[in-house]
């Protein structure tokens, strides 16, 4: 599987993502096609919860940094359903496992974590034993972690894709919230994990299937 994965937070005509969203993705899909990469994923957002309403989220993958960086933005041409973009490097690290894009129905939380490159190992080990067990309780689906290209040491950043069946399974899986007692193994290492994130920031999408 391709480990390059290009993070892309786009803008669209008003109202576009409500009356054609299908046609977004459309502009996304090809640009990988033309270009050698795949489509991981295309999002909406829900409106008035972490991204404007004309904003949305696409994940594409590529065989190496050097071909993704040289592919255009995908607003350029200018005229089509993508108007504006911003795009992040990131590598993939343990999730997800297949080159296979998410379908799963229901909300997908990016969730961007700030963590001391020193103690990152220890992070992403925390959390890569976490999931089993939480998403053998929870209705999720942890769909990809990925390390940024773009922050060096002595910091870093990282991605962590998750999808929910809802945002209610979102509030009951939090550690802090009383979780059930099921939850247990997964909760612990949450909150031990919870010592080396100096900041974080999550923006909740609904998946253009």
């Amino acid at each position: 599987m391709f480990k390059t994965f290009e993070y892309c937070r786009y803008d669209t005509p008003q109202r576009a993502l409500q009356t054609g969203a299908s046609s977004v993705k459309a502009v996304f899909a090809e640009r990988a096609r033309a270009h050698g990469g795949k489509l991981f994923g295309c999002w909406r957002s829900l409106v008035g919860l972490g991204l404007a309403r004309d904003e949305g989220l696409a994940i594409t993958a590529w065989p190496d940094e050097p071909a993704a960086c040289g592919v255009p933005p995908p607003h350029l041409p200018s005229g089509g359903p993508v108007t504006g973009s911003d795009r992040h490097m990131m590598e993939a690290m343990v999730r997800p496992t297949d080159d296979a894009p998410p379908s799963y129905e229901g909300v997908y939380v990016f969730r961007w974590f700030d963590v001391p490159a020193a103690d990152w190992q220890q992070f992403c080990d925390l959390s890569e034993a976490a999931w089993p067990n939480m998403e053998e309780v929870f209705d999720v689906n942890i769909c990809g972690f990925f390390r940024s290209c773009e922050v060096a040491a002595p910091d870093s950043k990282t991605l962590l894709l998750t999808r929910y069946a809802d945002l209610s399974v979102w509030e009951a899986s939090r550690w802090w919230n009383n979780p059930v007692a099921a939850s247990a193994p997964s909760m612990q290492r949450f909150q031990d994990r919870n010592q080396f994130i100096t900041a974080t920031i999550a923006y909740p999408a609904l998946p253009i299937l």
